[in-house]
């Protein structure tokens, strides 16, 4: 397990330039686990005990709104890191954590990593510097998806998406490797499932995208980056 970790850490920003001291620490406090689809890593309100570091596979984050319906946050590829919300102050989990496909992950207790990692100004500078990152990503979603026509809206987020986590194929298109339905495109549009439905045959009509068994298949990317 241990050469397999010291593959992969230097995926991850927060870990980038560290000493070799560090490294060491991190990786003796480090473990590897697996989980198949559907499986649930944690759930909103669970002991905040865990910082993990995605390796394979897909993870789908979401939230329960007050009337106890799953809103869904965002989906995360691999050499992922999460969560970062609540670093140094989150007891709970804000929000629940699911495989949506096999995945395997690295996970370090959260006491121990905030302890390595405030002890390290380098990994301080990383973390700062990834975290403002998200933020900018996030400031411009809200604004794209909440000033224009539900249409658009989803048009952008495909094109969040296929930035977030899609994959170049051999023939020049991008393709969004694990299943979406089409509530959950829904949920993350702020529109109707009738809607996103409407808007997705509109778009597999005119040759810009293809679905197949819930993967995305984008066929004209640039449509989705304007």
């Amino acid at each position: 397990m241990r050469l397999a970790l010291e593959r992969h850490y230097h995926h991850f920003p927060v870990f980038h330039n560290l000493p070799d001291k560090r490294i060491q620490e991190i990786l003796e406090n480090a473990f590897c686990r697996k989980y198949h689809k559907g499986q649930i890593l944690f759930m909103t309100e669970d002991p905040r005990d865990r910082i993990y570091f995605s390796l394979s596979g897909y993870i789908k984050l979401s939230e329960m709104n007050e009337d106890c319906s799953s809103q869904f946050l965002m989906y995360l590829k691999p050499y992922s890191m999460f969560p970062y919300v609540g670093l140094f102050q989150d007891k709970f989990y804000r929000f629940s954590a699911e495989a949506v496909t096999d995945i395997e992950v690295l996970y370090i207790a959260t006491a121990t990593f905030e302890r390595l990692v405030q002890n390290d100004p380098m990994a301080l500078i990383n973390l700062i510097k990834t975290m403002g990152d998200k933020v900018y990503k996030h400031e411009v979603r809200i604004q794209k998806l909440t000033q224009v026509h539900a249409s658009d809206r989803v048009r952008h987020l495909i094109g969040f998406l296929m930035q977030d986590i899609g994959e170049k194929t051999d023939s020049a298109d991008f393709c969004i490797p694990c299943p979406i339905t089409t509530t959950d495109l829904a949920k993350m549009s702020g529109t109707s499932r009738e809607t996103v439905s409407h808007v997705l045959q509109e778009y597999k009509a005119a040759g810009k995208l293809d679905i197949s068994h819930k993967i995305i298949t984008i066929k004209d990317p640039a449509f989705f980056l304007t």
